[in-house]
């Protein structure tokens, strides 16, 4: 989508495009300043708008998981001997690919995905760097 198509689409498309890795730069700006809130929160998170802020994530680690405090939930990536890693996060246990296909599915879209893809990131980069897998 060009710039004036997204800034003139409704909030759920602005939220999604503030959200994306792959918005240019002098969207995200004017993102930034768009009057529904969740709109300039998507675009706050978004690492590539200026002015970017990380934040500090706090992590629980202990010798078989790591969780990480999510959007409604605590979310756990665990560590067992023999086993892929899995998720847990409220009533949802499996893999990653099934996690991403849940946070993008219809009944979850109240909630940016990128908001919830950046939660599910920085526990894959904690968990690498704590199980080195």
């Amino acid at each position: 989508m060009e710039k004036n198509e997204i800034l003139n689409s409704d909030w759920a498309v602005r939220r999604n495009a503030a959200g994306n890795p792959n918005t240019p730069v002098d969207t995200l700006v004017e993102l930034s300043k768009d009057s529904h809130c969740d709109v300039r929160r998507s675009a706050a998170g978004n690492p590539n708008t200026p002015g970017y802020t990380p934040s500090d994530e706090e992590f629980i680690i202990t010798e078989t998981y790591v969780v990480i405090k999510g959007t409604n939930h605590l979310w756990y990536k665990h560590n067992y001997p023999n086993v892929a890693p899995f998720y847990t996060c409220g009533c949802f246990c499996g893999s990653r690919e099934q996690l991403i296909s849940r946070i993008y599915s219809i009944d979850n879209l109240s909630i940016d995905p990128a908001v919830r893809m950046r939660i599910l990131n920085v526990l894959d980069r904690k968990f690498e760097e704590i199980f080195g897998r």
